[in-house]
């Protein structure tokens, strides 16, 4: 789960990862910094276009620049659906977790599911992205059961 993330927090991330911290970056940051769950684009812009004017095609652009430049993971679910959640730079990428009762997706900050990379390119494999995914029933989603 993330923490609030102020705009002084978004906007040195963003400065760490060699960014301009324009004011649009900085909402878009802090919008996926203060959701407890990996958010949809379309989630994005609607929680930033509360506080201000902005189009979905700059939106969608800052979220490349953002995983571009490792500040984001992107959760490639296929059929144009993607996820986005914020990238620990001790972590980088972490398996998520998704729910096939009510469809959330929740980031696993944990230490029990490692990948032992120099396993993989002992088999000559350069691995550019890792994406780890566990399904089934949330607590919450059990806890109504």
């Amino acid at each position: 789960m993330n923490a609030r993330m102020a705009a002084k927090a978004a906007e040195g991330r963003l400065k760490n990862a060699g960014l301009e911290p324009t004011d649009h970056r900085v909402r878009v940051l802090m919008a996926i910094g203060n959701t407890p769950y990996p958010s949809s684009a379309p989630e994005i812009l609607e929680s930033v276009r509360t506080k201000t004017d902005i189009n979905r095609v700059t939106v969608y652009r800052i979220l490349d620049l953002l995983v571009e430049h490792e500040v984001l993971n992107r959760l490639d679910l296929g059929e144009k659906s993607r996820r986005f959640c914020l990238r620990d730079a001790d972590e980088g990428e972490h398996p998520h977790f998704h729910c096939t009762r009510c469809d959330r997706y929740l980031c696993l900050h944990t230490d029990t599911l490692p990948l032992d990379r120099k396993a993989l390119e002992s088999l000559s494999l350069d691995v550019q992205h890792v994406d780890i995914r566990l399904e089934g029933i949330c607590p919450a989603c059990l806890k109504d059961s």
